[in-house]
């Protein structure tokens, strides 16, 4: 077992491939390149906010959404991927000791320094790799953040079930750390906006979420999501990253027809879209 662990902590074998997008290399380059995602053109969103519902659904958005950052893609260095954790009995802030993360398309190497500086200057952050072995919500983004920034490295958080001192030390964390290096840095945070078994709920869920998105509303957001009346899985995510101040001089953006929904395996109606900040 321990072994075992080993080996995955130097390169985190991916969950969802063949489940959530196809596990064939070509098959996924094909699919990425029916997006002219080119290098340099797009464009400079200085962080993203993605869905991590199967590719068949969300892939449309999330293309987008990396679109949006293209233009930066000989600047940056790093990639800062944020995600929840759907097993509601985790708890905290989970970075990676693996070195590096696979996809089917090329192995991501984590930015192992940037990882512990976090962990420094947090109270709830932990590098620990227990958490990210069965979590799909960040890898389902890999192979796109693989194909659009192919030398950049990763800095994987998982955010365990929601409360206030998550948020704010995440915040806290992110000012501190990433401030200094913003200009060769992306953002990235995997959310859905809403997931409920009536799907007139579920919609307006959906656009409220997306109203706080585009106000930056750290305080709403985050006070919704504790509460319960919203459920935007990876919200808290977003809450602390506005409540970073990173994004202060930036604006959100997005098309037109930004929203999509599916139905899940449990029956329950999911929201998707995409946001950029640019």
């Amino acid at each position: 077992m321990e072994a075992l662990l080993a080996q995955k902590r130097r390169i985190r074998s991916p969950v969802g491939a063949g489940m959530f997008y196809p596990e064939d290399r070509k098959e996924i380059l094909d699919y990425l390149r029916s997006f002219d995602l080119e290098e340099g053109q797009g464009g400079h969103a200085q962080a993203i906010i993605a869905p991590h519902g199967a590719w068949s659904y969300s892939g449309k958005l999330v293309a987008r959404a990396f679109s949006s950052a293209m233009g930066r893609s000989g600047s940056i260095k790093r990639v800062i991927i944020l995600g929840p954790i759907h097993d509601k009995r985790e708890k905290g802030l989970f970075l990676s000791n693996s070195h590096s993360f696979h996809t089917p398309i090329g192995n991501i190497p984590v930015d192992r320094e940037m990882s512990e500086e976090l962990e420094f200057h947090g109270n709830f952050f932990e590098i620990n790799d227990i958490p990210h072995l069965g979590e799909h919500s960040i890898e389902i983004l890999l192979p796109f953040i693989k194909y659009c920034f192919p030398d950049a490295s990763i800095v994987p958080i998982l955010m365990g079930q929601p409360k206030a001192q998550y948020i704010y030390d995440l915040a806290q964390a992110l000012k501190t750390v990433i401030a200094p290096v913003l200009d060769e840095t992306l953002i990235v945070v995997s959310c859905n906006l809403s997931c409920n078994t009536d799907q007139k709920t579920a919609r307006l869920s959906a656009e409220e979420v997306l109203r706080l998105f585009f106000e930056k509303d750290s305080s709403s957001l985050a006070s919704a999501i504790l509460e319960g009346r919203l459920n935007a899985c990876g919200g808290a995510l977003v809450a602390g990253l506005f409540e970073s101040g990173l994004l202060d001089k930036t604006h959100a953006c997005s098309a037109d027809d930004n929203m999509v929904s599916a139905i899940s395996a449990e029956n329950n109606t999911v929201y998707y879209s995409e946001l950029s900040y640019i």
